[in-house]
């Protein structure tokens, strides 16, 4: 099970890290873009039927927030140009808990899970949600070295560049429609269902008062992450 989370862990700071990847040449985007998440693979029933089925994201040029549910747990992740920080807030059965992390902290992060063994870019392409897409592969080596292969249709036509601080793949240049990780027997899919242009309530990025903050270590004892089993 150990082990089921630790993918889990590294698709959700994929997700979060690889929305970011776009030109600075087209228009800002601010609106609502919404994302079937799918599991697949070698993955115990019980623990499918906890994954999410859907992802949202709400951009404004400076800021951006990622929601999912879990069943059992709620995930919220606000990132933020100013600061050049992210929250993400996790609500556990009632238990509200948030983790500030710094774009330096990201960037030990990434180092820490794994270097980019090889970025190719494919003459490939499909529409999705509206927006003509480029497929690129891009894989991995995790730090128990482990391949990890991840496949993206990306678009150049919504631009989140500001948030480059957060830019997991900067070989790669587009917003992600289409994201497919896979790791051994498992795989975790997202596509986007649908775009939409909309104005944004500032209270969407505020995290709200009754979350306690942690740092990573602390989360890891709470939660049991030390170890595999």
């Amino acid at each position: 099970m150990k082990k089921l989370m630790t993918g889990v862990t590294l698709f959700l700071l994929a997700m979060v890290t690889l929305m970011p990847l776009a030109k600075a040449q087209k228009t800002p985007f601010t609106g609502t873009v919404v994302f079937d998440v799918k599991a697949e693979g070698e993955i115990p029933e019980q623990a499918k039927a906890m994954m999410p089925t859907e992802m949202t994201l709400k951009l404004t040029p400076e800021k951006q927030s990622m929601s999912m549910n879990f069943g059992m747990m709620e995930q919220k992740t606000i990132s933020d140009v100013a600061t050049q920080e992210s929250n993400s807030m996790m609500n556990v059965m009632g238990q509200k808990l948030v983790i500030k992390v710094t774009a330096a902290q990201m960037q030990e992060q990434r180092l820490t899970q794994g270097e980019t063994t090889g970025v190719k870019l494919s003459d490939e392409t499909k529409t999705i949600a509206g927006f003509l897409c480029k497929k690129a592969v891009i894989t991995k080596k995790v730090k128990d070295g482990a391949d990890v292969t991840m496949e993206v249709y990306y678009t150049d036509d919504i631009d989140v560049s500001k948030f480059k601080f957060s830019n997991a793949i900067p070989e790669l240049t587009g917003f992600p429609m289409e994201y497919t990780m896979k790791s051994g027997p498992m795989a975790f899919k997202m596509v986007a269902r649908s775009v939409k242009k909309e104005n944004i309530a500032a209270s969407e990025f505020v995290v709200p008062a009754d979350y306690k903050q942690v740092t990573t270590e602390q989360l890891k004892t709470m939660f049991g992450g030390g170890g595999e089993q």
